[in-house]
């Protein structure tokens, strides 16, 4: 009868071992598992309330431009561009600067598309402005080309350099070929399909 005793108690002791195995030990690690997917998710909101606080500060930034600051900005940039006009500025720029051109061409309109304007009032109100390219190749020395570029800052449209490459020739002067871009608030313009 001892014996039995003893062999139960074995036995009770072998069950709770495989029990403890194979049904407690998988329970802990997926416990452990949802534990470190839960910190990992606090983790990601954390940078995600970041990013939106962030956020929440750039539109109260925008919301926070005064009417007249807005009528400022409007003001300055131009209702419509006139790419004849802009070219001989742009042709005027080069000649300053010492530069000898190569091309100057009008590449044309393309209408900018901002998601992030749909929650938040445009500057300009609900038009979006229009980027206007013009394509510069132009050939002189550095210098030149560093004052080109000085003179370009100091202009009669908001002109920005979004392509540049620039090569140096066998003559040991340089070549520049170059995207500019200036912007417009003629939307409405467009919307009407008018000819600018």
């Amino acid at each position: 009868m001892k014996s039995l005793g003893l062999f139960s108690q074995i036995s009770a002791i072998i069950i709770s071992v495989v029990i403890g195995v194979f049904f407690v030990q998988p329970i802990v690690t997926e416990i452990g598992e949802i534990q470190t997917d839960i910190s990992s998710y606090q983790d990601e909101r954390q940078k995600v309330q970041v990013v939106n606080a962030s956020l929440a500060e750039d539109v109260t930034f925008l919301q926070g431009i005064s009417p007249l600051d807005r009528q400022k900005l409007a003001t300055y940039m131009p209702r419509v561009v006139d790419d004849i006009a802009v070219l001989r500025d742009i042709e005027f720029m080069v000649a300053e600067a010492g530069l000898v051109y190569n091309s100057l061409a009008y590449e044309g309109i393309e209408q900018e598309v901002l998601s992030f304007v749909e929650d938040v009032d445009s500057v300009l109100g609900d038009n979006v402005p229009t980027k206007h390219s013009f394509s510069v190749d132009v050939t002189g020395g550095y210098t030149d080309i560093k004052t080109f570029m000085r003179i370009l800052e100091q202009n009669n449209y908001p002109l920005e350099i979004h392509a540049l490459d620039i090569a140096a020739l066998e003559t040991g002067l340089m070549s520049a070929s170059m995207t500019l871009v200036t912007y417009s608030d003629d939307a409405v313009l467009l919307s009407n399909n008018l000819d600018i």
